[in-house]
């Protein structure tokens, strides 16, 4: 069965419009990876200025979900069934981004983690892990 192209990949994300939100950007140049990056804003922060949970969450279950997707049949979709997040340091960065890569790829379920990280000074620190499972499903159709 024909897989994904990595363009086939850009365009559904460019179909979410929570990560156009987000403003954020995607980087997939190997199946099985994904890495989706953003800036911050002062709409992406909790009350001390630091990025919000909600989005560290969100860069961690897309990354892993758009990896899994690299590795799926053409006419399949992610649909993320189950996830955990661990939050190891504070994300007090100007830039976040999450590194998703597919641990165990079966043929409709597929294991994954994410690796959120953000920039302190003139490094960058792990400020979140994430251990996900997504199913490979036919497509959705949207409802109008």
């Amino acid at each position: 069965m024909e897989k994904k192209s990595f363009q086939d990949i850009i365009n559904a994300f460019n179909k979410q419009k929570f990560m156009k939100f987000l403003n954020a950007q995607i980087s997939i140049n190997e199946p099985g990876l994904c890495k989706i990056s953003i800036e911050h804003g002062e709409d992406l922060t909790q009350q001390h200025g630091l990025f919000h949970g909600g989005v560290i969450s969100t860069l961690a279950d897309n990354s892993a979900a758009f990896a899994a997707t690299s590795l799926m049949e053409k006419n399949r979709e992610p649909l993320t069934i189950e996830y955990k997040v661990n939050f190891i340091e504070i994300a007090d960065g100007n830039r976040l981004w999450a590194e998703g890569r597919v641990l165990s790829a079966g043929k409709r379920i597929f294991h994954a983690e994410a690796k959120v990280f953000t920039n302190s000074k003139d490094s960058s620190k792990l400020c979140a892990m994430a251990l996900l499972t997504i199913k490979s499903t036919l497509r959705v159709e949207e409802i109008s």
